[in-house]
């Protein structure tokens, strides 16, 4: 399931439903290595139809992230331009009412205990911290393979009420006592009914409040006495009707006070609760097992979503310590410092690089801009100076992987690769962004092989003026007439436009539009070096813009961007704007 990244990290496996909330799916974390589940709530909007972000989000993102080895953990909490996300673990096993429908049937006493106890010790801790469930059901409470029992959706109910997206107090009818379902005031004794009432159904298979809409479930909560549990399942303690008559009382006054003396009063009467673990991981194995096709493969993701965690961090940083480090030795050189002076200056950008990778290139940026300027090459220090410093401070100072990309062009071009350069730009950023990258790795790439003593089409960088780009008479005179040549401007066009024509390709984020983008930018990389050729013609210089070094360096770059299309769909942000009411996003 190729998608966008959801909040530029998690990319979307398949779907695990829907509901009044909103949808839920199941994703891998980029950057954790691991599978979660998000639950994806639209966000009301004004009557212009702008998304609006109500107060209140704050204190449900609070209440969702209860710590509890009864609760199932949520991870993070975000909002974008139009949805707020829950991330959760995965829990690997099913809901309960999943279980009872396999089952046909309800819970053994045992099995019950398991979750009757599993589910009263989660309410108690979240109630103990100030939150109310107010949705116990059994899709919210999960089984996982080794029978432990784990409640959700703890803070949905305020988020449905804060998007529309539920009743004023959320819920679902036949798990509603009578004030919930009025808009009356809710406590503690609210999350208890509706756990009683899950624990009627457990024990005997059938939910006897169960209705449509809210208006009907108000009717029969005011004309049905609370029926009992033994005349359902006559095996069960005659207690047990007493309990339930009691934790389901109509009016809340006449309910325990606490889901911890319902759960006191009612376990007693029922089994052993290790023994009823065990029998639930046998009924969930067995269940999930059939449902095993299902399954999403996930060695069907791409490197690139593998490489995104710690091991992609890393090679980051690397890459910007070797690309900062570099700009710096190239951008000292005409100063004619001394070695041990050179190399300290070398050594500390390429560390601040290692540290923190926007601020490496930033500063290895900074000394090349200088170098230009020593090096009385005033034309290519100011269009450095201008677009560098334009992209750095829009892009790059907040981006890593944008702060390599565009230093990867002038490496490349020692492979006569450069070429793939704003192809990779437009597979892993937006048009904007993949169109300064490409622009600025262009101007890098060209420079460093007019310096190298290059003439058209300054594709390729012969490998040891890399290290040393100013110790050759022809440099300074080769940036000249790169610089000084109008078609030079037209071919340097080509970088953004590929750039911008693979972005817009892989919008999607699948391998077709990426290896459709390969194409078109690729095509559109030679057909604006063929212009620089006319144009070339028209104002008489020398051109060579369309050679055979151009088709094989094009060629080439072609290949190794279908290779990486093959490796995995593109690293693409669902949204263009991601924002948070009251603080930054985090990571």
């Amino acid at each position: 399931m190729e998608n966008q990244l959801i909040l530029e990290r998690y990319r979307p496996l398949s779907s695990l439903g829907h509901g009044g909330f909103g949808t839920v799916v199941l994703a891998w974390d980029t950057r954790m290595q691991r599978r979660v589940a998000i639950k994806r709530l639209p966000l009301p909007v004004d009557s212009r139809g702008v998304p609006q972000h109500p107060p209140g989000l704050a204190e449900a993102r609070t209440a969702a992230m209860l710590n509890h080895p009864n609760i199932v953990t949520v991870f993070d909490f975000d909002t974008d331009a139009d949805e707020a996300f829950l991330v959760m673990e995965h829990v690997d096993g099913a809901p309960l009412c999943d279980v009872l429908d396999h089952l046909d049937g309800p819970l053994t006493a045992d099995e019950a205990a398991a979750v009757i106890g599993s589910v009263a010790d989660a309410l108690e801790f979240a109630h103990d911290n100030g939150v109310l469930h107010l949705d116990i059901k059994p899709d919210n409470v999960l089984v996982t393979r080794d029978g432990r029992v784990k409640v959700a959706d703890f803070g949905m109910a305020e988020l449905s009420s804060l998007s529309g997206h539920g009743p004023a107090e959320g819920g679902t009818p036949g798990y509603m006592p009578i004030e919930q379902l009025e808009g009356g005031a809710v406590t503690e004794r609210t999350d208890v009914w509706a756990f009683a009432a899950l624990g009627f159904e457990s024990l005997t298979g059938t939910n006897p409040f169960a209705e449509d809409s809210s208006q009907s479930a108000v009717v029969q909560l005011e004309v049905l006495a609370v029926p009992r549990a033994t005349s359902y399942l006559p095996g069960l303690a005659p207690e047990t009707d007493e309990v339930f008559a009691t934790a389901l009382s109509l009016r809340a006054r006449d309910r325990y006070p606490d889901v911890c003396t319902f759960a006191d009063a009612l376990l007693p009467l029922l089994g052993n609760p290790d023994v009823g673990r065990a029998s639930l991981a046998a009924v969930v194995d067995e269940f999930t097992d059939e449902e095993a096709e299902f399954e999403p493969n996930l060695r069907a993701l791409g490197l690139w979503d593998r490489l995104q965690g710690r091991l992609g961090g890393l090679l980051v940083r690397m890459a910007a310590g070797v690309e900062g480090g570099w700009l710096a030795w190239s951008g000292l050189r005409p100063f004619s410092l001394e070695p041990p002076a050179l190399i300290a200056a070398v050594a500390l950008v390429a560390v601040a690089g290692l540290l923190a990778p926007s601020l490496g290139v930033g500063l290895g940026l900074t000394f090349l801009i200088a170098g230009l300027f020593a090096a009385h090459s005033w034309a290519a220090a100011v269009v450095v100076l201008v677009f560098g410093s334009a992209w750095w401070w829009v892009f790059a100072r907040r981006h890593p992987g944008a702060a390599v990309l565009p230093l990867a062009a002038p490496v490349l071009a020692v492979a006569r690769l450069s070429p793939a350069q704003p192809l990779l730009a437009g597979f892993a950023l937006r048009p904007l962004s993949a169109a300064v990258t490409g622009l600025l790795g262009g101007v890098l790439a060209m420079l460093a092989s007019a310096a190298s003593a290059n003439g058209a089409p300054f594709l390729g960088v012969w490998a040891p003026y890399a290290l040393d780009v100013w110790n050759v008479d022809l440099a300074v005179a080769g940036v000249r007439t790169l610089v000084s040549a109008p078609d030079s401007y037209v071919a340097l066009a080509a970088w953004p436009l590929a750039a911008v024509i693979m972005s817009l390709a892989c919008s999607r984020a699948t391998r077709l539009g990426a290896f459709v983008g390969s194409l078109g930018g690729a095509a559109a990389f030679w057909g604006t070096y063929y212009l620089a050729d006319e144009a070339a013609r028209l104002v008489g210089t020398n051109g060579g813009w369309t050679t055979g070094e151009t088709a094989v360096s094009v060629g080439v770059s072609l290949i190794l961007m279908l290779v990486v299309v093959v490796l995995g769909a593109p690293l693409r942000p669902e949204e263009d704007t991601v924002y948070e009411e009251d603080e930054t996003p985090e990571g």
